[in-house]
C-alpha cells in the first residue's frame, strides 16, 4: 500500500470515529431532516465524484489549516476555501507521473501545445478568439492582475469593484496600495443586480480600474451580455480600464449561459479590457500556480508585460496542459454533478433549515447563504462586540457565525463580511465536494441550529 494511501486510510478512522461520536449526539436531527428533503441521489457517470476523498493530513487550507485554527477534531466537514475535493481528472494525473519519472528538473521551455490548447478550449466551448502570440502564461491570476493593477492605477488611487466580491482583491490592493471603490449590488428574492446609477456615481478621477468578476464571486451572477455591455461602455466613456478575472467561467448551471467579456460585439469596449483566465478553478490545480491573460488591445497588453515577472513551474504547465488536452469529458461530468449539488442544497435548505436562506447560483460551486436568522438567534453581534474587547481587534458577527458552525455543526464555512459591502448576514459554501459530504454537512448544520 503507498504511503498515500496508508495517510488516508489513518485519517480517514479517526475521521469516521468523529463522525461516530457526531451521530451519537445529533443523529435523531440529522436523519429526520435528511428524510425531509430526500436523501442526495447517487450519481451515475463514467467519473467519480460520490465518494468521499479524503483530504485530512494533507496540510490543506480547506481542511488541515481549520484544525490548526481551532485545535483537533474540530471540523469534520471544510466547506471554506474554494478549491475542490475530487480526484483529478485521470488524464492530469498519467501527464504528471510520466514527467515526474523523468529525473531532471532544469528550465522548461514552454511547449507551443499547451498556448495552441488553451486558444482551442476557448474558441471550441466560447467562441472566442485568441491570438496566441499576445496571451501571457502567468504564474496565477494574482500576480497577472497585480501587474495589470499597476499600470493602469498608480498608487493611492481608487479601483472599483462590485459588491459583495471575492475578498482575495481586497488583499491584491492592499498589498499595491490602492483603494478598493465599492459599488453595492441590489437584491432582490435572492438575486443580485447591478447597480448601474451607483456604479458610475462612483468613478472619479482617480479610477483607474475596475475588476470585474464573471462569473461573479461569491454571488454566482452570470452576467449577460448588455450587462457586460453596458459595464464596458460606462469604463470606456470614463476612462476606467475593466480587468476581467473570469476564473470560474467552466462552472454554470442550467440554463445560464457564460458571456465572454472578449466576446461583447463592440470593439471599442472590448479593446478597453483584459482578460484573466485559469484552470485552477475547472481542474482543481490552485497549488500548480499556471494562469495566463489576454488582450486586443496590443497597447495595454505591452505595457502590462513591462511589470509583469513571469516564474512557472514545469509540473504546474504540464498538469495544466493535460487538463486541457485531456480533461474536458471529466470537466463536463464535474459540472453536471456540482450542478445537481446545486440543486440539493436549495431544495436542503428550503425544506429542512428556516434559519438560512439560499438561492441556487447562476455559476460557480460556491453556494451563498443568507443567515441573518442565525445571528439574530445566537446574537452574533453582542457575542462580536464583547470578541473585539477581548481579543484587541475587530471581530465581525460573521465571524462569531463561523465559530458556531465549527463549534456545534463541526463545519467550516466563509465569513461574508471579508467580500466586503453587501457581506452582512452571509456566509460562503463550497459545495464542490462528494454529496455525501454536504449532507452531512447540511445534516450537522440543521441539527445544531435546531437546539438553538
Amino acid at each position: 500500500m503507498a504511503d498515500h494511501d496508508q495517510l488516508d486510510r489513518r485519517v480517514f478512522l479517526q475521521t469516521a470515529g468523529i463522525t461516530a461520536l457526531w451521530g451519537a449526539v445529533g443523529g435523531g436531527v440529522a436523519m429526520a431532516t435528511a428524510q425531509g428533503a430526500g436523501a442526495a441521489s447517487p450519481w451515475k457517470g463514467k467519473f467519480d465524484f460520490d465518494t468521499v476523498y479524503n483530504r485530512f493530513g494533507t496540510d490543506s487550507i480547506k481542511f488541515d489549516r481549520q484544525l490548526r485554527l481551532y485545535g483537533k477534531g474540530s471540523v469534520e466537514v471544510g466547506m471554506g476555501i474554494a478549491d475542490m475535493d475530487f480526484k483529478a481528472a485521470p488524464a492530469i494525473t498519467k501527464a504528471l507521473q510520466q514527467r515526474v519519472a523523468h529525473e531532471n528538473w532544469g528550465y522548461l521551455d514552454m511547449p507551443r501545445p499547451f498556448i495552441d490548447g488553451i486558444v482551442a478550449w476557448n474558441k471550441r466551448r466560447y467562441g472566442v478568439d485568441i491570438n496566441a502570440d499576445q496571451m501571457v502564461i502567468s504564474g496565477g491570476v494574482h500576480p497577472a492582475l497585480m501587474s495589470a493593477l499597476q499600470t493602469f492605477s498608480p498608487r493611492g488611487s481608487k479601483v472599483l469593484m462590485l459588491t459583495p466580491i471575492y475578498n482575495g482583491f481586497y488583499s491584491d490592493l492592499n498589498y499595491l496600495d490602492l483603494m478598493a471603490e465599492e459599488s453595492p449590488m441590489t437584491l432582490a428574492n435572492g438575486r443580485y443586480a447591478i447597480d448601474f446609477d451607483d456604479f458610475e456615481r462612483r468613478i472619479g478621477p482617480d479610477t483607474g480600474s475596475f475588476i470585474l468578476c464573471n462569473p461573479h464571486n461569491p454571488t454566482g451572477n452570470c452576467w449577460s451580455a448588455d450587462d457586460l455591455m453596458r459595464l464596458g461602455e460606462i469604463c470606456l466613456r470614463r476612462r476606467v480600464v475593466v480587468l476581467a478575472d473570469e476564473i470560474h467561467c467552466d462552472f454554470v448551471t442550467r440554463g445560464h449561459n457564460y458571456v465572454p467579456f472578449a466576446s461583447l460585439p463592440n470593439k471599442a469596449v472590448v479593446d478597453n479590457s483584459l482578460t484573466f483566465k485559469a484552470a485552477s478553478k475547472s481542474f482543481g490545480l490552485a497549488a500548480h500556480k499556471i494562469a495566463w491573460f489576454y488582450s486586443t488591445n496590443d497597447d495595454y497588453m505591452a505595457r502590462v508585460k513591462a511589470n509583469h515577472w513571469i516564474d512557472l513551474n514545469t509540473l504546474g504547465v504540464v498538469a495544466n496542459h493535460a487538463a486541457y488536452a485531456g480533461g474536458e469529458d471529466w470537466l463536463d461530468e464535474a459540472v453536471e454533478y456540482i450542478d445537481g449539488t446545486q440543486d440539493f442544497v436549495e431544495h436542503y435548505i428550503k425544506a429542512n433549515i428556516p434559519l438560512i436562506k439560499h438561492v441556487k447560483p447562476q455559476s460557480t460551486y460556491l453556494a451563498w447563504l443568507d443567515v441573518t436568522a442565525v445571528a439574530e438567534r445566537i446574537g452574533a453581534r453582542a457575542q462580536a462586540a464583547e470578541a473585539t474587547k477581548i481579543e484587541g481587534r475587530r471581530v465581525t458577527p460573521e465571524s462569531m457565525i463561523e465559530r458556531f458552525f465549527v463549534t456545534n455543526a463541526k463545519v467550516h464555512l466563509n465569513p461574508g463580511a471579508s467580500f466586503g459591502l453587501g457581506g452582512a448576514n452571509r456566509m460562503r459554501m463550497n459545495i464542490a465536494t462528494s454529496r455525501k459530504l454536504v449532507e452531512r454537512a447540511l445534516s450537522h448544520i440543521a441539527a445544531a441550529l435546531a437546539k438553538t
